[in-house]
This record gives C-alpha cells, sequence and structure tokens, in this order.
C-alpha cells in the first residue's frame, strides 16, 4: 500500500525539524489537536525592510491564545529569508511600509520551496495606501516567486473566511481593498496579501492600548480585523494539503548538487 498523509503547513516545520513523517492536525469542536507543541510564527528578516509594527506579531499570537484553544508562541521569530532556518516555522510574514530591493538567488528559491511544500506567507502593506512603494515590491518579488501564478482576488467562499471565525469580509487598519490576494498553486493558497495594514489594528503600545486608530470604522472595524488575524493564524495551522510526504531536507541536498534552485 502506498503510504500517504496529510502534508501540511505544521508538517514542513515537522519534517525539517525531525527529518522524518509528518503530522495530521484535526478539529474537535473548537479545539485543535497539536499535542504538546506550541505555534509560532516568524516575520522574514530583510536588510532594508524594518519592521513597521514592532510587536504586533506578539500581539496576534496573544489574541490567538486568548480566543482560541491553541496554545502560542508568544515570541515571534526574526528569520532570514536565504537561511534553512526558514523551514523550521509553518507560517511566515512579510510586512512593511516602504520599497525593498530583490530577493537575492537563495532567498527566492528557499521561498519557492516553502510555499510549494507547504508553508504559508501573508504579506501585509502598512502603508495604508491604494499605491505603495512596498505593494510595488511585492508583486515584483511574488513574480519572481512563482513566475507565470498571478495575483489572484481570494473569493469568498475560501477557507480563510471560516477558519475560526465566519467572515463576511476583510478589514485592517484600513480598508484600502475590500478583499484579499493569493498565489494559487492547484488548489492551495499558500501566499495571502492583504493590502489593509491587518497587523496595524491589532497592535498594542506600551501602556497595553492599540497603538493606532482603525478607519472608517472604527472599534467594530478593529474588532473584525482581529477576527480575521485570528483566522488566518487559524489557517496556517490547519490548512492541510493532501500531498505525498516529501523529504525536504533531501530536496535541498539534490538542489545543490543540481548547482542551483529550479523554478
Amino acid at each position: 500500500m502506498t503510504r500517504q498523509s496529510q502534508f501540511s503547513r505544521r508538517g514542513v516545520l515537522q519534517a525539517l525539524a525531525a527529518a522524518t513523517g509528518t503530522g495530521t492536525l484535526g478539529w474537535s469542536g473548537d479545539l485543535l489537536a497539536l499535542g504538546d507543541r506550541k505555534v509560532g510564527v516568524a516575520r522574514l528578516d530583510l536588510p532594508d525592510l524594518p519592521d513597521p509594527r514592532p510587536g504586533a506579531l506578539t500581539d496576534l499570537l496573544r489574541e490567538v491564545s486568548h480566543n482560541s484553544s491553541i496554545s502560542a508562541e508568544v515570541r515571534p521569530a526574526l528569520v532570514d529569508p536565504g537561511s534553512e532556518a526558514l523551514f523550521e516555522h509553518p507560517f511566515v510574514v512579510l510586512s512593511g511600509d516602504r520599497g525593498f530591493e530583490p530577493l537575492g538567488d537563495q532567498a527566492l528559491a528557499n521561498l519557492r520551496l516553502y510555499v510549494r511544500e507547504g508553508g504559508l506567507l501573508f504579506v501585509d502593506d502598512a502603508t495604508g495606501l491604494e499605491r505603495s512603494a512596498f505593494d510595488d515590491s511585492v508583486r515584483r518579488e511574488l513574480s519572481r516567486l512563482l513566475p507565470g501564478t498571478p495575483l489572484r482576488r481570494i473569493g469568498r467562499d475560501h477557507a480563510i473566511y471560516r477558519s475560526f471565525f465566519l467572515m463576511r469580509g476583510v478589514a485592517g487598519r484600513m480598508v484600502v481593498q475590500p478583499y484579499l490576494e493569493g498565489l494559487w498553486l492547484g488548489d492551495i493558497t499558500p501566499v495571502l496579501y492583504s493590502r489593509n495594514d491587518l497587523l496595524g489594528a491589532v497592535w498594542r503600545s506600551s501602556s497595553g492600548g492599540y497603538a493606532l486608530e482603525v478607519v472608517p470604522g472604527g472599534e467594530r472595524q478593529r474588532l473584525q480585523a482581529r477576527r480575521m488575524a485570528i483566522n488566518l493564524v487559524l489557517f496556517a495551522v490547519t490548512g492541510n494539503y493532501k500531498r505525498d510526504v516529501v523529504h525536504v531536507k533531501t530536496l535541498l541536498k539534490r538542489m545543490r548538487r543540481q548547482g542551483g534552485y529550479g523554478e
């Protein structure tokens, strides 16, 4: 009998950390069966792109722990996309408020393998502008990441709208674009892109209150943004894919032997 498994985003972490097999994630009411492991997230560290919302990922993970049965790591990692440490995290975030230089070949190849084998990349434009240098840079890099795979609008039937809370639309600190965009690989979306500064809506100041005003909808809009942010994390850890088990470290070694990273 052919060995099959649910190769999930969580499985990316386990495949590289343990170099064997994958785990299974499942619902039991509103409880996720994650054993004694904690769910975490990493921010992509680019040399010319400072974090526009320092501490917002920590605030998001606290929201997840408070509002669901998931135990979340409250200290997000900072990861260089050019390093193999990328593959230790099933969920990574790229956020910014300015343009950035093109990714190097190693970083681009790592990210390509990452999204193809179950990782989730969430991109958050923090500018609140209809046209921004960050958006230009993101679209440039995503076109290099998966050539020939354009960003597409995410429909309301997508799992991101029901992974925990039932959502009717998107929200953030602002509503620059009333929908999410994504890159599709078959029937999966390993890249999700928000133009609405989602992290800005959950970001708290040192005093404990919210750091930024939410416009135009005020606190009602913030509530929807908080729910969307929680849905995002839940989607990252429950979006299982039916795929053959892949030994990711073996793939990395094979690509090195071939002298490059294919598209």
